[in-house]
């Protein structure tokens, strides 16, 4: 890769950025490549499309086949030799235990200004988690938000779905659920979405990465890594990093039913504050919360609670 002179400015340079074909992953790596094209004279960022193993596999729940990872391996692979010269992933999908890839040679270079964390619920029949009908179906695959909606609302059945976004709507829209549960940011960077339809629920803590987007490249690609730092937002960047510390302190994978959000409150001096949750390994109530201004802190009040033995299979 060349191109820069005095590694600060850029003449005529192609990237290659690789992407899963789903509506959203276009959606995310096209906003990207306008963000770098803008911010980079004389810089053209192409699209790879690259088929993973979490796309091929759509009957079956993530968790029987290796988790999300399956959405960045062949992505990450690609990388390594040197087809693509970075990706764009959703940071909640990118492992923080037990990669499927050897991430010595890879490092996420920047990470751009967070969208919205939360979750919505996408419904035609109410317009909050409370205001469901007793015994209405809620479809969600993710453990975490399993635990959480049933914490509070226990007479809800809360179903499997799988699929991309458009994909999960139009079951919806089909009626085979009363509601589904969406990342609000996806919905938002693919174009879908409805205010008539889609709620905010700040009732339900988000993945750790949530929102957020990860630009990885190979560690010794200087000048890409150069190109992408442009987009890194620092107080994302760290927010991020201590939502993914938690969930590696307490031993979590792509299954566990761990939620955290880290904010920093420019009102309290620019303070980090860190909320977590905790389910059941197996998706369900009870689920510990916790509250405090750094990782270690909501880390301990975790296991005082009794963190890790719920996610060992314990009640």
């Amino acid at each position: 890769m060349h191109g820069l002179e005095d590694r600060a400015t850029l003449v005529h340079m192609l990237l290659r950025l690789g992407t899963r074909g789903s509506l959203l992953a276009r959606a995310q790596s096209s906003l990207i490549a306008r963000e770098l094209e803008r911010a980079h004279d004389g810089l053209r960022v192409e699209l790879v499309e690259i088929k993973t193993s979490g796309d091929r596999i759509q009957d079956r729940p993530l968790n029987e086949f290796g988790g999300k990872g399956l959405f960045t391996k062949e992505i990450e692979l690609a990388l390594l030799e040197k087809q693509i010269d970075f990706a764009v992933h959703s940071f909640k999908d990118v492992p923080v235990t037990m990669p499927l890839v050897d991430p010595s040679h890879l490092i996420i270079a920047a990470v751009p200004k967070r969208e919205s964390p939360w979750d919505v619920l996408v419904s035609r029949k109410a317009n909050s988690l409370a205001a469901l009908a007793p015994g209405s179906k809620v479809g969600t695959g993710s453990p975490r938000r399993r635990a959480q909606i049933l914490a509070q609302r226990p007479d809800l059945q809360v179903e499997p779905i799988r699929g991309n976004i458009d994909t999960r709507i139009r079951k919806l829209n089909d009626g085979m659920y009363d509601g589904v549960i969406l990342a609000l940011a996806g919905v938002r960077r693919a174009g879908l979405f409805d205010s008539s339809m889609m709620f905010e629920m700040r009732e339900i803590l988000p993945a750790a990465g949530q929102g957020a987007l990860a630009l990885q490249c190979r560690r010794e690609d200087e000048s890409t890594r150069d190109v992408l730092i442009k987009l890194n937002d620092a107080d994302t960047a760290a927010c991020v990093a201590a939502e993914r510390a938690i969930v590696q302190a307490l031993n979590g994978d792509c299954h566990s039913p761990i939620a955290a959000l880290a904010t920093i409150a420019a009102s309290a001096g620019d303070k980090l504050e860190v909320r977590a949750s905790v389910g059941a390994r197996d998706g369900n109530p009870p689920v510990i919360v916790a509250l405090g201004s750094s990782t270690a802190e909501v880390v301990a009040a975790l296991e005082a609670g009794g963190a890790r033995k719920l996610l060992q299979g314990g009640q």
